[in-house]
């Protein structure tokens, strides 16, 4: 049985799938900019993550292994 998700990701436009990696890796570049020296909040942490899994995610669809 096909993921919903995958099913779906797969519809999608490779511009589009660009285009969405492209404000990941924006996002994250800005959040690595105000990363702070000391002192790091959870929230930053989990918020780096999530991107970080997200541009490992979709750049698994654009260039599968």
């Amino acid at each position: 049985m096909v993921d919903i998700n995958q099913a779906q990701e797969k519809r999608l436009d490779q511009q589009e799938l660009l285009l969405q990696l492209d404000a990941v890796e924006k996002k994250l570049a800005d959040l690595e900019a105000r990363w702070p020296f000391h002192s790091v909040q959870p929230k930053m942490v989990a918020e780096r993550e999530d991107l970080e899994e997200e541009r490992d995610r979709l750049l698994g669809i654009i260039n599968p292994a």
